[in-house]
């Protein structure tokens, strides 16, 4: 089988010279003996960047695809998660969540830290997952059905009195969410 090459590469030309060829590009009438045929690309659907706008074709059996043009990831079947299931911290399909943040839970992990530095990594995970999922930041800090304004102030200050690096993982889930939103 012969693969045509639309531009002759700079490089093959030298190693061409090299071995005393002067032919850089393949032939396209000419035939193997392999007689396969390509295999066909599968379809693709077209959809529109959530971000950007721009069309980007994909396979129709995926559940996501990312930007060309933004980098962002576009979900086609968000996850629904109810109050229960963040309460709970269950997922669809009974998967283990991270449950939604509060302001006792927070608490609870600076102090774990402060009393066992070496458990750092539990603190930047607990803040790098709840800032970095839409569904737990829509059921943290809510009493009844609205969101407790003065726990969210309150967990904030506590935030950014922490060391830099806690500070760091909160920003890097907040962008997990930018980077795919819906």
């Amino acid at each position: 089988m012969v693969v045509s090459q639309f531009f002759s590469s700079p490089l093959r030309t030298l190693k061409n010279k090299a071995r005393g060829s002067t032919r850089t590009t393949h032939d396209c009438s000419s035939s193997d003996d392999d007689t396969s045929t390509p295999s066909r690309p599968a379809a693709l659907t077209t959809g529109t960047c959530l971000c950007c706008g721009s069309k980007v074709g994909f396979p129709p059996t995926v559940s996501c695809f990312k930007c060309t043009i933004c980098d962002t990831i576009n979900d086609l079947r968000p996850v629904q998660r109810t109050e229960k299931t963040c309460a709970e911290g269950t997922g669809s399909g009974g998967s283990a969540v991270a449950p939604p943040l509060t302001l006792e839970r927070l608490k609870a992990g600076v102090q774990a830290y402060r009393r066992h530095p070496e458990k750092q990594g539990l603190l930047e995970a607990m803040l790098r997952e709840s800032f970095g999922c839409w569904e737990l930041l829509n059921f943290s800090f809510v009493v009844g059905n609205e969101i407790n304004v003065d726990e969210v102030h309150a967990a904030y200050k506590i935030i950014l009195a922490l060391p830099p690096v806690f500070i760091r993982a909160m920003m890097a889930g907040v962008e997990q969410i930018l980077r795919r939103p819906g």
